[in-house]
C-alpha cells in the first residue's frame, strides 16, 4: 500500500498546514516553491524581510562629502540588517541551512527543504519567500540589412558616434573615474582592459577591492569555476562591455569611451544565467567593495559609474519583488550613476519590463544603429507605473566590436552594447567636472539635455504613449542619441556658485556679511530663471540691517531681518567670463557652527543649473563679557 502527501491550501502537505498557516502574520509562500522543494529535497529562495524602506539617517554636517553621505548609508544599512536579521539567520544557522544574508536590501538567500519553508511561513520577521529563479542573457538577432562598419577601424564607431574623441581632445579621458561592470565576468589581462584595471598597478595585481565572484560553489559546472579569485569571464559578454566604457590599446583598438578611466567588476551571471541574489549581490558589493575574502567592505573604494547589461525577466521567473529595486534605490542613493539595459523586447511599445530597467532610479539606455536609426531590437517606453521618459537616452548598440574573452575581439548587438557607451559617456563627464561625482542626477540631466535629436528615426515604430518621433523626449529613443562633447560643453559652461562669510568668527548677536559669487565661464549670457533662494541653517537670520545688495546686471535681492533666507530673483544676469555677487548680513543669538549649504542644481540659468554644492562655516561664539575689575583692558577689547 503506497501513501501519498495531500496539499492543503498553503501549498504545504497537510502534515505542516496546521503549523505553516495557524500564524496572523504567517509569510507568503509561493506554492510552486514548495512543489520544488518536495520533489528537490530543497530549493533557492530569497527570504525578504517586511522593513525595504531605506532608513532614515543620522543628520550631517551641510559640507558633508558625498563619500561621508555614503559611509553612513552604508553602516546604517548594515546595522539595519544586523538587528532585523539576527534571530532568522540564527534560525537557519540552527537548522543547518545554508545562507547567505545581503545588507543591501533587506534579503537573505536560502537553501531550505519543505520542512522549512513550512516553518519559515509562521515567521513574524519575514514578509515573503521568493523563488531565486535563474534568468538568462537576451541578446538580439540582428536583420542582415542593418548598416554595419565596413572595417575595424582605429576608434571605434560607436566611440566616434557619440563624440568621445572630442572631449579626449580637451584633454579628459575619465581620469580620475572608476567604472564598474556587473556582467558575466572579465578577461582582465585583456590587451585593451589590463593598463585602465585598477587592480594592475604596472607590475603586479591586486583583485582585493577590485573584483568579486557571485557565482558560488553549488551551481552546476562553470567554465570558469566558482568563488573566482581573479577576474574570469565564462561568457564574453562582460568583456565586450568592459571594452566599450574603458578600453583602449592606445592604437589600433580603441574600444572604449574612456580610456583614462579605471574599472572594477563583479561576475552576477554563471553562463548568462543571473538570479535575484547574485545580482543583488553584485550591488552590495558595488555599493562597498569587500576583499576577497568577501570582508572589510569599504565604501570609499565604490566606483563612480556601474554600467548594468542585464534583465531580471518576470516572464522566466525572476523575481519582480521590491528586493532588487531597494538595492538599485540605495546604490543611487549612494551617489553612484547606474546605467542600465533598456532591454532587447521592441519594437513594440512599453516593452521595457524587466528590473533593473524599470526603477526610476535606473539611467535606462535604449539601442541606435550607425545610421542613427532606432535597432528594432530595443526597447521602448512607456515603462508601466512610471511617468517617466524611458529610455532615458539612446546609444550605439548595433554591430558594436569590443573586447572578446578570448583575447581577441567580437562584433555583436543589444542594448547590453549601448549600454557601456553611456557608463563611458558619464565617466568623461565627471573626468571634465569633478565636482559632478556622487551626484548621479546632475549627469542624468547633463546627458539627456545636451543628446542629439537631429536625425534620430525610428523605422520599427511609428509612436508609443502619444508621443511620436516628432515630440522630444519620447518613448522611443528618449531625449536623444547621446553626444558626449555637447553634454562636456555644457557642463563646462554651466554657472557656478560658492560663498564665504566676512568675518568667518563673530561673537553672538555680531553680524557677519555673506558672499554668495556667482560665475559663469560660458560663452553666453547666463539668465538666472528660478529665483535662487538661501536657506539658512537654524538660528542663522538676517541682520538688522540687512545691507543687501547684488552686482549682478538687472538682479534684486530679497531680504528681511529675522527671516532664515535670503533670494535673487529671477532674471539676475551674469556676464559671459565674469562672475557676480549677492551679500547681506546675518547674525545669531546663539554660539554655534553654523553651515549654509546651498545644493547643487538650485542655480538655475540658461546656461544650465550650477554642478557643485556652495558650502561656507561660521563660528559664532560667547561674547566676552568685560568686567570692570582691573584684569581686563577693556579699551583695547572695545
Amino acid at each position: 500500500m503506497s501513501s501519498r502527501s495531500i496539499a492543503g491550501p498553503c501549498g504545504f502537505p497537510l502534515a505542516a498546514l496546521a503549523l505553516a498557516c495557524s500564524s496572523a502574520f504567517a509569510a507568503q509562500v509561493d506554492p510552486a516553491l514548495v512543489a520544488q522543494a518536495v520533489r528537490d529535497g530543497r530549493v533557492e529562495t530569497l527570504i525578504v524581510l517586511p522593513d525595504q524602506d531605506r532608513p532614515v539617517l543620522a543628520p550631517l554636517r551641510g559640507n558633508a562629502d558625498y563619500k561621508l553621505r555614503r559611509r553612513v548609508l552604508v553602516d546604517t544599512l548594515r546595522d539595519r540588517a544586523q538587528t532585523q536579521q539576527a534571530s532568522l539567520v540564527a534560525w537557519l544557522s540552527s537548522r543547518g541551512v545554508e545562507h547567505r544574508a545581503y545588507w543591501i536590501s533587506n534579503v537573505v538567500w536560502a537553501r531550505v527543504s519543505a520542512s522549512d519553508l513550512a516553518a519559515l511561513a509562521t515567521r513574524s520577521d519575514v514578509a515573503r519567500v521568493d523563488a531565486n529563479t535563474k534568468s538568462a542573457l537576451k541578446l538580439p538577432i540582428v536583420d542582415a540589412s542593418t548598416p554595419a562598419p565596413s572595417a575595424v577601424n582605429a576608434i571605434e564607431w560607436g566611440v566616434n558616434k557619440i563624440n568621445a574623441p572630442a572631449v579626449w581632445a580637451l584633454g579628459y579621458t575619465g581620469q580620475g573615474v572608476v567604472i564598474a561592470g556587473e556582467d558575466t565576468g572579465y578577461k582582465w589581462d585583456h590587451v585593451v582592459l589590463k593598463p585602465q584595471y585598477r587592480g594592475w598597478d604596472g607590475t603586479t595585481a591586486d583583485h582585493n577591492y577590485n573584483w568579486h565572484d557571485a557565482i558560488h560553489a553549488g551551481a552546476a559546472a562553470n567554465s570558469c569555476g566558482f568563488d573566482m579569485q581573479a577576474p574570469c569571464d565564462d561568457n564574453g559578454h562582460g568583456t565586450h562591455t568592459a571594452g566599450t566604457f574603458a578600453g583602449s590599446d592606445g592604437g589600433s583598438n580603441q574600444t572604449g569611451v574612456a580610456p583614462g578611466a579605471k574599472w572594477i567588476g563583479c561576475r552576477n551571471m554563471d553562463a548568462g544565467d543571473g538570479t535575484p541574489a547574485t545580482y543583488i549581490e553584485c550591488i552590495e558589493w558595488m555599493m562597498a567593495p569587500t576583499d576577497l575574502a568577501g570582508a572589510n567592505p569599504d565604501p570609499d573604494r565604490a566606483p563612480d559609474v556601474v554600467s548594468n547589461s542585464w534583465g531580471c525577466i518576470p516572464s522566466e521567473g525572476c523575481t519582480a519583488g521590491d528586493e532588487i529595486k531597494t538595492a538599485v534605490d540605495n546604490i543611487v542613493a549612494g551617489g553612484i550613476f547606474f546605467a542600465a539595459a533598456a532591454a532587447n523586447d521592441g519594437p513594440g511599445c512599453s516593452s521595457i519590463t524587466s528590473p533593473p530597467a524599470i526603477y526610476d532610479s535606473a539611467f535606462v539606455v535604449g539601442a541606435t544603429d550607425s545610421s542613427d536609426a532606432m535597432a528594432g531590437f530595443s526597447s521602448r517606453g512607456p515603462v508601466l507605473a512610471s511617468s517617466l521618459i524611458r529610455p532615458d537616452v539612446s546609444g550605439p548598440g548595433v554591430n558594436v566590436r569590443s573586447a572578446w574573452k578570448s583575447g581577441g575581439y567580437n562584433t555583436i548587438s543589444g542594448t547590453s552594447m549601448a549600454t557601456p557607451h553611456i557608463a563611458g559617456a558619464a565617466a568623461l563627464l565627471m573626468s571634465v567636472k569633478p565636482e559632478l561625482k556622487g551626484h548621479p542626477d546632475q549627469v542624468g540631466e547633463l546627458l539627456r539635455a545636451s543628446a542629439t535629436r537631429q536625425g534620430i528615426t525610428d523605422p520599427g515604430n511609428s509612436g508609443c504613449g502619444g508621443l511620436t518621433m516628432a515630440d522630444w523626449p519620447n518613448y522611443q529613443a528618449g531625449y536623444g542619441r547621446v553626444d558626449v562633447y555637447a553634454a562636456a560643453q555644457l557642463a563646462l559652461a554651466a554657472p557656478t556658485l560658492s560663498k564665504a562669510f566676512e568675518p568667518a568668527s563673530i561673537h553672538a548677536g555680531e553680524s557677519s556679511t555673506l558672499t554668495l559669487t556667482l560665475g559663469n565661464a560660458g560663452t553666453n549670457t547666463a539668465t538666472v530663471t528660478d529665483t535662487l533662494t538661501d536657506t539658512f541653517p537654524d538660528g542663522l537670520v538676517v541682520a538688522d540691517p540687512a545691507n543687501e545688495s547684488t552686482t549682478c546686471t538687472s538682479g534684486s535681492v530679497t531680504a528681511t531681518p529675522g527671516v532664515p533666507h535670503v533670494s535673487l530673483v529671477a532674471g539676475a544676469e551674469i556676464a559671459i567670463g565674469e562672475t557676480c555677487t549677492v551679500t547681506v548680513d546675518v547674525t545669531a543669538a546663539e554660539p554655534g557652527s553654523y553651515v549654509n549649504l546651498v545644493p547643487a542644481g538650485d542655480l538655475q540659468t540658461t546656461s544650465g543649473a550650477s554642478t557643485g554644492d556652495a558650502v561656507a562655516t561660521l563660528e559664532v561664539v560667547v561674547s566676552d563679557v568685560i568686567f570692570d575689575d582691573g584684569f581686563d583692558d577693556g579699551a583695547a577689547l572695545r
